[in-house]
């Protein structure tokens, strides 16, 4: 029986634009003011990003949007999750010390400075993020957006989302 090997020459990577945002307000809050100031519908769907670390499970925030007239899909991803643990130490036999830490996790740690991040899946060839970004940086409760280059990201499977 011969054998047969399966070429796969046509498999390419996922075209997108990746926008970093800067901003200290809340996940739902940045959503509300880029619906109202870029008209989109960004809604907030009902499963987050999971991702299990060792002693927590980190869950990244995730409004999207479907453009349905010019074939864009927009994602608006936390890139932050902090949460409050409680550690005990034992320092002699009947004293314990509990102390408050705070834990980070980063669903892009490269970017650890970027508080939200635009993934933007455009069909078209119309869509420019230069005129996106533009728009971005006359909100004022945005400090700063730019483009990343996805593809110089070691962790940017995080970004796949189903």
């Amino acid at each position: 029986m011969p054998i047969q090997r399966l070429v796969l020459d046509t498999v390419t990577e996922d075209d997108y634009e990746l926008i970093a945002i800067h901003c200290s307000l809340a996940s739902y809050k940045v959503a509300y003011v880029l619906n109202k100031q870029l008209n989109l519908r960004l809604f907030r769907k009902k499963e987050d990003i999971n991702f299990e670390y060792d002693t927590v499970t980190a869950h990244f925030p995730l409004f999207q949007y479907y453009d349905h007239f010019q074939y864009n899909m927009y994602n608006l991803l936390g890139n932050k999750y902090r949460i409050q643990t409680v550690s005990s130490l034992t320092e002699g036999l009947f004293s314990t010390v509990t102390e408050d830490i705070v834990v980070t996790k980063y669903l892009i740690p490269e970017l650890k400075d970027v508080d939200y991040f635009l993934k933007i899946e455009a069909e078209t060839y119309g869509f420019s993020s230069k005129l996106l970004i533009a728009e971005l940086l006359n909100i004022p409760q945005i400090v700063t957006a730019y483009s990343v280059d996805y593809t110089q990201i070691k962790s940017k499977n995080n970004l796949i989302i189903e």
